[in-house]
Parts: C-alpha cells; structure tokens; sequence
C-alpha cells in the first residue's frame, strides 16, 4: 500500500531530493539493491534516466535498470525552512 506522496523512483524526477521508504520484497534482486545502499531511510537524489536510473546515493553515483527502480518506493524531501 502506498503512503501519501509516495511514488516509485523510476517515476521521480531527475534532481528531486528523495528519502527511500520501502524496498519491494517480490525480487530475488531485492537483496542486490539493499546491498547497493538502497535502503529505507536513505536519501537519494535521481541524476538521470536515460535506459538506466543514476542515483546519487550515499555520495556515489549508481546505475540501475528501470524494472529495479521500480521497486523502490520513494517520498520526496522538503527544503529545510
């Protein structure tokens, strides 16, 4: 079930600072991105999508296909005030 504002990272926009909130468990590549750094709490910042999602993460860039984006559940992060 999806939280208000939460949205898939494939369907964020490229520059929209981002907090992970859940990591679908329907994937045996779940634990390849938890290993990544992929994580709930985490902060993420989406680059680019050209094929591939690039991540800003935990200040690495890192590229992952669409289908495992899509498995990210993201909210984004308001400006501090």
């Amino acid at each position: 079930m999806k939280n208000k504002g939460e949205k898939s990272l494939s369907s964020a926009r490229c520059g929209e600072r981002l907090r992970i909130t859940a990591v679908r468990q329907d994937s045996s590549a779940t634990l390849r991105l938890r290993e990544l750094g992929f994580c709930e709490s985490a902060e993420v910042c989406k680059v680019a999508d050209h094929g591939t999602c690039l991540c800003l993460l935990m200040g690495m860039r890192v590229a992952i296909g669409r289908d495992l984006a899509e498995r990210v559940m993201v909210e984004g992060i308001s400006p501090a005030a």
